[in-house]
């Protein structure tokens, strides 16, 4: 079969679709090997098979041309078209075997070649593989470039693919922004030499961690300083109570010491040292009337309470008739204590309200804070509970209200 027999028939289809491919693979292969930077020598090698193969398949049209422009064949073709016709269709698919094969050596140099030199491509898979977003674009908010990491903030974010870096940062509202679980940093900046700007984003997830770690630990060293603190102030009593007792206690000894030596001066002037006990008994009364002129009475629990609220910057206002009962007092103390350190503690607050006011049946006692108000409920724990526990024991009940501030409330019958 000749490739005139060839063309006019059904078999002109494979013939010039294989031939169609391959010029198509060469032509990809000159415009891979212009963008990577080869040599002349290599895009002539490139170029000469692709214009080769031009030219049959532009051969083999010219045939299905005269065929149609004359359908008999008058007048006759050109001598270049009748010797084309008069060739063996072998020698058309012979050719396409040598192109077949020059195509697959091309591709292998160009792949070789792209393992061993930086091209475009290269460059493009590198940005791809970092763990940092990169992004160029025009002054306009055009992209012009941008890496995976970048399309798939883009993606988390607007829903879209990147094409315009002003949305990105519009959509982030801020420096960081949270996307499928991680934290990324924004950053735009202008890149010297160029009108293009510069946007990168980083994967900060580990550092936000650790600093929210680090804001929840100052949070429980400001709660453990506060406590250390009241912890202070009742230690200070409780050592000065203790102080007295002891100092009590040695003048009950020396009074009692002076007591059985009265007695035996009574029974026994004559050899009783009479200096020795005058002088004995002058310092112990100088000490009695000492500690009587000052009155160091032990204060009652809701004034403690008071002056430790005052102690760490809560101002205590009462408003009503204090009950004189002293398990009422010790609960009121323990409320007045709680509420000023989480006045302190949470809401930044420096006031403290205690409101009492007799109902039917009891009384009510109600606690209010200044500062800033809770953001939601308030989970009882730690001295609420305990609180809770105190006023139940009594027969009462408690009440925690968080809005529009944080208020207490116990009722007692």
């Amino acid at each position: 079969m000749t490739i005139k027999e060839a063309m006019l028939s059904a078999a002109r289809m494979p013939v010039l679709g294989v031939l169609f491919l391959l010029i198509a693979g060469q032509m990809m292969m000159l415009i891979s090997a212009i963008q990577d930077g080869r040599s002349r020598r290599a895009r002539g090698a490139l170029l000469a098979p692709l214009l080769l193969s031009a030219v049959i398949f532009w051969f083999c049209l010219c045939v299905i041309s005269w065929r149609n422009n004359y359908p008999d064949w008058i007048p006759e073709p050109p001598a270049w078209l009748a010797s084309v016709c008069a060739c063996p269709v072998w020698a058309a698919w012979a050719f396409e075997g040598v192109i077949a094969v020059a195509l697959s050596l091309s591709v292998r140099n160009t792949l070789r070649y792209r393992r061993h030199h930086v091209t475009p491509d290269s460059v493009k898979q590198a940005m791809d593989l970092l763990p940092v977003g990169v992004a160029f674009g025009e002054p306009d908010g055009t992209v012009i470039f941008r890496n995976l990491a970048m399309e798939h903030l883009s993606e988390a974010l607007t829903g879209k693919l990147l094409t315009d870096w002003k949305a990105l940062l519009a959509a982030a509202g801020g420096d960081q922004v949270s996307a499928e679980g991680r934290v990324w940093q924004l950053r735009s900046q202008d890149t010297p030499g160029t009108d293009l700007t510069q946007l990168t984003a980083t994967d900060i997830t580990e550092q936000a961690g650790i600093l929210a770690g680090l804001e929840a630990k100052n949070q429980k060293l400001k709660d453990i300083h506060l406590r250390l603190e009241i912890y202070h102030r009742q230690a200070e009593r409780i050592i000065i109570a203790q102080e007295l007792l002891n100092a009590r206690m040695t003048v009950h000894d020396q009074l009692g010491h002076i007591l059985l030596e009265s007695r035996y001066y009574l029974k026994n002037p004559g050899i009783f040292n009479e200096t020795l006990f005058l002088k004995l008994l002058k310092s112990t009364n100088t000490y009695l009337l000492r500690e009587y002129e000052q009155d160091d009475t032990a204060r009652d629990a809701l004034a403690d309470a008071i002056d430790v609220a005052e102690a760490i910057g809560v101002e205590v206002t009462i408003a009503g008739c204090v009950p004189q009962e002293e398990t009422v007092r010790s609960l009121l103390a323990a409320a007045v204590q709680e509420c000023a350190a989480n006045a302190v503690k949470h809401a930044g607050g420096d006031a403290l309200t205690l409101r009492i006011r007799p109902e039917e049946g009891g009384t009510r006692f109600t606690l209010e804070t200044n500062g800033q108000p809770p953001t939601g409920p308030i989970r009882e724990a730690g001295g609420l509970l305990s609180l809770r526990s105190l006023t139940e024991h009594l027969g009462g009940r408690m009440e925690v209200t968080s809005a529009p501030g944080f208020r207490l409330d116990i009722d007692l019958p």
